[in-house]
């Protein structure tokens, strides 16, 4: 990593927001009110996007505000699988309690991926296709539109958060535009923050059993076939430790429910995350793979800050895993912005359960 590229951030980040600064604020037909958030009175923001040229979808973004009204950055958040916008509002707290980053933050937009949380599902898809049908690639499609529609909203999101299979899809959103000549950095978007990220195509990921998953599976005719997963199974699935115990902090299948933490999962992003080899109606098979990204697609000179945050007692992405793909994707021998999270605790729903060393972990990407 480029030593003058981390010191010149500040100074990326503030020339960013003063372009940003010049945009026309929301209109009032942008964005719907919510009580959701208890951090602040701002409203929720929508926007529509499309999906496969045809397909559209309704985006809702949870907007938490910095109850001190400080702060200038706004961070964009992208969940993980069968997550919902909702997981990031603890992290969103506990960024605004800090005493540097409170400064620096003025408010979390999280957005719900289509048919999770408050997003639609979506409609009009090409070819027949469903929400069962929904792929990384276009979650990785959703993710740029929001970008470029909250900076058009007069909300530019310089900095990005990707949790799990949420940072699998931003490792993707640049891939995509590297390929087309673009970058993240294009797009305003100077600090990306991956936290357990789901290594791409090609690199090491030890796979976890995803064991019997058919009393979860839902069939719809109209959505297709989609994952469900239900509180009490969530539990100990992202709040188990290596040694097979769940963190004493992890929320109650009642507080999983009551934060609305969780959404359906397409079955096809779930079979390309884990590279399911997939029955085809005439009696073959294919395996889905993930999205390839390039060797150094986060290298200084492409214009995004890239840390990646691993957790000691992740079970599903493993800490052991992500240290290498941080080289791989920034060329950064020296590990400058990498960060295991070392701790009993440390699980890979951390950022619900205790977001307060994850917030230490990522103070140097601002």
């Amino acid at each position: 990593m480029d030593k003058v590229a981390v010191r010149n951030l500040g100074t990326l980040l503030s020339l960013t927001l003063l372009a940003g600064c010049s945009g026309s604020p929301a209109s009032p037909d942008e964005s719907v009110g919510s009580a959701a958030s208890a951090l602040g009175a701002s409203a929720d923001v929508v926007f529509d996007v499309s999906l496969r040229g045809a397909g559209r979808s309704t985006i809702h973004a949870h907007v938490f505000d910095n109850p001190t009204g400080r702060g200038l950055v706004n961070v964009l958040a992208v969940h993980g699988l069968v997550n919902t916008g909702f997981v990031y509002e603890p992290l969103a707290q506990a960024i605004f309690a800090d005493a540097a980053l409170g400064r620096v933050v003025r408010r979390v937009l999280a957005i719900d991926l289509p048919g999770h949380g408050d997003s639609t599902f979506p409609q009009n898809l090409p070819d027949g296709a469903k929400f069962g049908d929904l792929l990384i690639e276009d979650n990785a499609g959703v993710v740029l539109q929001s970008i470029d529609a909250l900076r058009h909203k007069g909300m530019p999101t310089p900095i990005v958060i990707g949790h799990s299979m949420g940072g699998l899809a931003m490792q993707t959103v640049q891939q995509q535009l590297l390929s087309a000549g673009s970058s993240l950095a294009a797009h305003g978007v100077v600090g990306a923050i991956l936290l357990a990220p789901v290594p791409p195509h090609g690199e090491p990921w030890t796979v976890p059993p995803t064991g019997d998953l058919g009393p979860f599976l839902v069939t719809d005719p109209v959505l297709g076939t989609y994952l469900q997963i239900p509180a009490a199974a969530f539990v100990p699935l992202a709040f188990t430790t290596t040694t097979g115990q769940v963190a004493s902090n992890a929320p109650t299948p009642d507080q999983v429910t009551a934060g609305r933490y969780l959404g359906p999962e397409p079955i096809s992003t779930l079979s390309e995350l884990v590279e399911a080899v997939v029955a085809l109606p005439d009696g073959g098979a294919v395996t889905l793979a993930r999205p390839t990204v390039e060797q150094g697609a986060f290298a200084p000179k492409h214009g995004t800050i890239l840390s990646i945050v691993s957790f000691s007692e992740d079970t599903l992405v493993p800490a052991a895993d992500l240290e290498p793909l941080y080289g791989y994707l920034t060329g950064d021998s020296r590990d400058r912005l990498y960060h295991e999270v070392t701790a009993p605790d440390a699980v890979h729903e951390m950022l619900v359960s205790d977001p307060t060393p994850i917030v230490d972990a990522i103070r140097p990407t601002f």
